[in-house]
């Protein structure tokens, strides 16, 4: 069967892996030993890999962990003051990295610009300067609303700089959810840019901008950058980048940070009410970043990365932090990973410039395979070195197909999942490990990564419980924003003193671990529990669909039954007899218990930005509840549609 079939790592690519260095330096063995020894004893774990990594401190900290407070609100590295750019822009410019390109950009139309790590920090400092003369200071926020450019970098990096507080935003946001945010954070100032392209449609952000402020009180300045063709805004907020950075000094000395002040807030949308503002600080990014992408995803100095995202999801930022803590390459693609004129855009990036590190969501992949794939026979991806993965769970359909077809057999697929949370993950494989179809070859360091049955005690091997993690690592958030209470709830009060993640998880014989899916998601029908990417990857196997979603709703008769929502390929068109042909596929491929109570044909399925299906929407349309906050939502039309195929 395809799920037993596990790879196996080239051997090259495990001898020279940083984490072989890091395990050969140290003395130890191998990974489990490492793991065991991060949970048993994490303040020598994260003390090693600070030093280890070369995390500068302006002053030094005098206790590594104290948990006076319980492990919700852990205090890291006592005394201690920093500045993350110190150790991703400053600690290169004495090495042969400062003259090497540390971004290059691509938009859509295939213009590429290239800048050094030299030409990085000095746009950084420009902007802090920029900025300051706009009165912003240490604690203010300022927000971010850009597209992945490498202005909206060099952005980010200057808040950080100059101690202020970055409050990244999806740059899909309309209006109304950029308000809302604006206004939570108390936003100061806003970085923009006047339009971007995205699937060949133009997207005109400043005007979202423009539309935003009338409803936020707290903004008085907006920096943006004027796009080819665009004309700045007339509003007397509005001030133009270019003249804005004209005659700014490109020096800028950082500003000394403690470990519990804030970096920035990261927006995740909550089931219900507002979003969720995530608080992370310029250490606990560092060390995780360390941890999850130096060592478990072995991005190395040499590499060329690319995770095509946005900024107001935190791979965005983590996607410039891996990469500039290494002194690697990052490729800043403007756009679409796949859109009509350009289908397997993000394969042919890779050819283009030389990638030799991709991050890819499985729902991408799910996209690739219903294309053509004559094009992409013709495409060299023998410059992939690692594939890492996240997002969603793989179906063993699509996870092969990647493989095969993008790693070629040869590059590492290193799935990862965890969460805004904990910027970083909580269960990953690494370039030491086989890698299981679907699953995590392991836990991650220093997590204490556990399933636990509802009542708290741990599942047993192959039983599905809720993942937990049991020693809060760095980069856990330091709370919510404005929010503790929520925070407390959310996380704290399922279990006592125990993070509780809301994924469904299992552990096998093996030491290997599988994701179910999230808690709210996952489809119990007469006490068997089942992924919705299972059901899903029933219905892909028919060639007529694009994309498809399981959801789980209330029965009469079985307590819940399973409702499914695809989406056709061009020139199919929905029938009786392919409702039959798909629950039949569902009920055996997974079982019939499983089998579909209904199937609805939509004309797309709600995304977020990253690819994401927001299956609890679905839901909610479904049984006409409230979907909570849906401004994450990429393509909002896509309700529409669902309320529609719901009707029919």
């Amino acid at each position: 069967m395809l799920e037993q079939s596990y790879f196996l790592p080239p051997k090259n690519i495990q001898d020279s892996s940083n984490l072989k260095h890091f395990l050969d330096e140290h003395d130890i063995n191998t990974y489990e030993e490492l793991l065991e020894k991060s949970n048993s004893d994490p303040d020598w774990f994260w003390n090693t890999l600070i030093k280890w990594q070369g995390i500068e401190f302006d002053a030094p900290y005098s206790v590594i962990r104290d948990a006076t407070n319980g492990p919700q609100f852990v205090d890291w590295c006592v005394g201690g003051t920093l500045n993350l750019t110190r150790t991703c822009l400053d600690q290169h410019q004495h090495s042969e990295v400062w003259k090497k390109p540390a971004i290059e950009a691509v938009d859509e139309a295939g213009n590429r610009r290239v800048w050094s790590y030299e030409e990085y920090s000095e746009e950084c400092c420009r902007i802090s300067n920029a900025l300051k003369k706009r009165g912003i200071k240490k604690g203010d926020t300022v927000a971010i609303y850009m597209p992945m450019i490498p202005e909206m970098a060099a952005s980010f990096m200057a808040i950080a700089r100059m101690g202020a507080i970055a409050i990244p935003l999806f740059s899909g946001f309309a209006a109304p959810a950029i308000a809302l945010r604006l206004q939570d954070a108390s936003v100061k100032a806003v970085v923009t840019a006047t339009s971007t392209i995205r699937g060949g449609r133009k997207v005109h952000m400043a005007e979202n901008i423009k539309a935003a402020i009338e409803q936020s009180d707290t903004v008085h300045t907006v920096m943006c950058l004027t796009r080819t063709g665009d004309a700045l805004p007339s509003h007397p907020k509005f001030i133009d980048w270019q003249e804005s950075l004209e005659n700014q000094p490109a020096t800028f000395p950082p500003v000394s940070m403690t470990p519990k002040e804030p970096l920035f807030v990261a927006y995740t949308s909550g089931t219900t009410g507002k979003p969720k503002g995530v608080v992370q600080n310029h250490l606990g990014i560092l060390a995780k970043t360390a941890a999850d992408f130096t060592l478990c995803l072995d991005i190395k100095k040499d590499d060329r990365h690319i995770w095509m995202t946005d900024m107001g999801w935190v791979m965005g930022p983590l996607t410039l932090i891996c990469s500039s803590l290494v002194g690697a390459t990052v490729i800043l693609a403007e756009g679409a990973p796949t859109h009509a004129e350009d289908p397997f855009r993000i394969l042919r990036l890779v050819e283009t410039l030389k990638i030799t590190h991709m991050g890819i969501a499985p729902t991408v992949v799910r996209q690739l395979m219903t294309l053509d794939p004559a094009p992409l026979e013709t495409l060299d991806l023998s410059s992939l070195r690692i594939v890492p993965s996240s997002g969603e769970a793989w179906t063993p359909e699509a996870w092969h197909w990647m493989k095969d077809k993008i790693c070629k057999n040869r590059a590492v697929p290193l799935n990862m999942s965890g969460g805004t949370e904990l910027v970083g993950a909580i269960l990953t494989s690494t370039v030491l490990h086989a890698i299981p179809p679907c699953g995590f070859s392991t836990q991650n360091l220093g997590v204490g990564a556990k399933v636990l049955r509802t009542d708290g005690s741990e599942a047993d091997k192959g039983e599905v419980g809720e993942l937990v993690i049991t020693n809060p690592p760095m980069g856990l958030t330091m709370g919510l924003w404005k929010d503790n209470d929520r925070y407390l709830k959310t996380y704290w009060s399922t279990f006592d003193d125990i993070w509780h993640h809301g994924d469904w998880a299992h552990q096998n014989e093996d030491g290997t671990w599988h994701i179910h899916g999230r808690s709210d998601d996952t489809i119990n029908v007469a006490g068997k529990r089942v992924g919705p990417p299972e059901i899903e990857g029933a219905l892909m196997e028919n060639t007529g669909l694009s994309d498809a979603a399981a959801i789980a709703v209330p029965d009469d008769i079985k307590g819940v039954a399973v409702v499914c929502f695809c989406v056709l390929r061009p020139g199919v068109e929905p029938s009786d007899a392919l409702k039959k042909s798909l629950s039949g596929s569902v009920a055996g491929r997974v079982g019939k218990p499983f089998s579909p109570r209904e199937i609805h044909f939509s004309k797309a399925l709600p995304k977020t930005r990253s690819m994401k299906t927001m299956r609890r929407v679905i839901r909610s349309i479904y049984l006409e509840e409230d979907p909570g906050d849906l401004s994450s939502l990429a393509n909002p039309e896509a309700t529409d549609f669902i309320k529609g195929a719901v009707s029919n």
